[in-house]
């Protein structure tokens, strides 16, 4: 009876991926150790010079930032102070800028709560491995964090055309950043998020609750295995 499990384990295994040390998949949703949710690209997406690549960025914590958290100048406990978007290759010594700090990201988009870039790989960029990496500097209950999220993928080029101008100085690797140890949107033991919430809409405040279909088909599938191992 026990080998029946085997199905269920797999199901269960497949509701949440380690992406890297610093993102945790869930629900199709990259959830990196800042307030950034990352919605597009997927990780080890292979990528083509010449193309353009839609990135998704989710700038309300799943819904539960206000507004005003990605205001510039906002005073909210927990926001962002900025994001900025490169793609960086180690072995290519090579480092773009997807959207930088004049880009303002964060203002794109009055209304939205998830912000869109449509970068164009230029042919002079060399095929290889890429770090898709987001630089967030944000507030998460008033202690200031400094995070790099590196999402891999790969860039196909068969007709380089050139070296690339305006490239960034590359700095060290491995980065060094300053994140907490996981994303604040992830359940703690007692089902709460790990940061208490700026005054919304509503007017209320608080530990904010991470409530999905996710965490009771977890428990449902945990009481399956236990009955079908114990019968």
């Amino acid at each position: 009876m026990t080998k029946l499990c085997l199905p269920i384990l797999v199901a269960l295994l497949s509701f949440s991926t380690v992406i890297t040390a610093q993102i945790f998949g869930l629900n199709g949703q990259l959830f990196t150790r800042g307030l950034a949710i990352i919605d597009s690209p997927a990780p080890s997406s292979t990528l083509h010079a010449g193309s353009t690549v839609g990135i998704a960025v989710d700038i309300s914590g799943d819904g539960h930032l206000p507004a005003s958290a990605a205001t510039p100048g906002t005073k909210d406990s927990t926001r962002f102070d900025s994001l900025e978007i490169y793609f960086v290759s180690f072995p290519n010594s090579i480092n773009l800028t997807v959207s930088g700090p004049d880009a303002n990201l964060l203002g794109q988009e009055a209304g939205s709560t998830v912000k869109h870039v449509n970068y164009n790989i230029s042919s002079c960029v060399p095929a290889g491995q890429y770090n898709l990496s987001f630089y967030e500097v944000s507030h998460i209950s008033d202690q200031q964090f400094f995070i790099i999220s590196n999402i891999p993928v790969e860039i196909q080029n068969t007709n380089q055309q050139g070296g690339c101008n305006n490239t960034n100085a590359l700095d060290g690797s491995p980065q060094i950043d300053d994140a907490p140890s996981q994303s604040p949107w992830l359940l703690t033991a007692d089902g709460t998020t790990s940061i208490a919430a700026s005054p919304t809409a509503t007017g209320k405040s608080g530990a904010v609750r991470f409530e999905t279909s996710y965490v009771a088909s977890v428990l449902s599938l945990l009481a399956l295995i236990y009955a079908l191992t114990s019968w």
